[in-house]
């Protein structure tokens, strides 16, 4: 779900809210979708690394079938383009290259070992402990596993693996179901960015509960479900 989606989603459902309300708690989910959006746009960036990585392999292999360095002028008069262009080309894959490479090792110390199972406990626990701490009430917190059979069976790393090669995130993911004020949401919302591992919310739903008396409302909550990258 997309910003612009997510936006639409949370106006139709919230309508019982203030309008600085709604507008304070969109602008939340967007910020917050966007910052992890950030943390995970080496997954992307990864194809564009494999592909960078096999053009400069692949220059490198036609530098020893030719028995020496290859001359740009050459290359250059061959494919009737510039020299200094291909340099700077040539320059700017190298330098792209070390970028990527230093992001997603940057990244991947931020998100939880999925070999390190007690890790992973500590963090759902964070995750419940955060959600439980605001006005929050966690329903059901369970792993997205790639086999649906697999649902009830405790994580190995094996199942988180295969989880996270079966989503366009290529981590875990985590199915979150909670009850939340307004105030609760937005607090643990704020409070994602400082567990101790990345868990990214890359999909939400959220509906509101309204408890009526005499046919009048007297009170209301929003049902949450969120998917989070870990």
């Amino acid at each position: 779900m997309n910003a612009k989606s997510l936006a639409a989603n949370i106006s139709a459902r919230l309508k019982k809210f203030s309008a600085a309300e709604i507008n304070q708690l969109i602008g939340a989910f967007c910020a917050v979708t966007a910052i992890f959006y950030g943390l995970l746009v080496w997954y992307p960036d990864h194809k564009k690394l494999g592909d960078l990585t096999y053009k400069q392999q692949k220059l490198d292999k036609r530098k020893k079938t030719s028995g020496g360095e290859i001359k740009l002028p050459d290359i250059a008069k061959a494919a009737g383009m510039d020299p200094q262009k291909i340099k700077e080309e040539s320059e700017k894959v190298a330098a792209s290259i070390a970028h990527l490479e230093s992001e997603k090792t940057r990244l991947e110390k931020r998100f939880v070992p999925l070999d390190n199972l007690d890790s992973l406990q500590s963090l759902k626990s964070e995750i419940t402990r955060l959600a439980e701490t605001g006005d929050m009430e966690v329903v059901s917190l369970e792993h997205i596993y790639k086999d649906k059979d697999d649902r009830e069976r405790p994580p190995t790393p094996e199942r988180l693996k295969a989880a996270g090669e079966a989503n366009p995130y290529h981590r875990p993911l985590l199915k979150m179901k909670s009850r939340a004020s307004y105030r609760g949401l937005m607090q643990f919302l704020d409070g994602l960015s400082k567990l101790a591992f990345i868990a990214a919310p890359v999909w939400v739903d959220i509906g509101v509960g309204i408890e009526k008396k005499d046919n009048r409302a007297v009170r209301q909550w929003l049902e949450v479900e969120i998917h989070l990258a870990v």
